[in-house]
């Protein structure tokens, strides 16, 4: 069939451009559903208040290979890779402070504490330095369950 110029055919072309018209705001929802569902299940930054409330008293941990107990006077007992270690924990200016001697005596590591997919992450100025989960603190007798006869 061949088009008319005196547009009898002219219908074709005014379906193409509700149908293009159509995709494109299908493209530009689909869009936005994204971005709604990447800041609903996505990440979030920790004010200073927030950060205190998630980890005092509590040990943050990845499960496996270090665990952070932070102690409500700013104690921190650590084991990283089978070492128990410890060191001080303050909040400064929304930031998460540690204060590692084997790294120094008087200058504290400073990381943002984001909370992404129930995880909190330590993240310094160029990657993720910790991620784990906070969990309320066991003692060492509530970890290991006593052996029975």
């Amino acid at each position: 069939m061949s088009a008319s110029l005196n547009g009898k055919n002219a219908r074709p072309a005014r379906n193409r451009r509700i149908t293009c018209k159509t995709l494109w705001n299908c493209l530009m929802c689909a869009i936005a559903l994204v971005g709604v569902s990447a800041a609903l299940a996505g990440e979030r930054k920790l004010s200073g208040p927030q950060i205190r409330s998630a980890i005092t008293g509590k040990s943050v941990s990845d499960g496996r290979h270090w665990s952070h107990h932070y102690l409500a006077d700013g104690r921190l007992e650590r084991s990283e890779n089978g070492r128990n270690r410890a060191g001080r924990w303050d909040v400064r200016s929304d930031q998460l402070c540690l204060l590692l001697p084997e790294v120094s005596m008087k200058d504290p590591i400073c990381f943002d504490v984001v909370l992404t997919g129930g995880e909190l992450q330590y993240r310094d100025e160029r990657a993720v330095v910790y991620q784990g989960v906070a969990r309320p603190h066991l003692s060492a007798s509530e970890r290991a369950p006593a052996l029975r006869n």
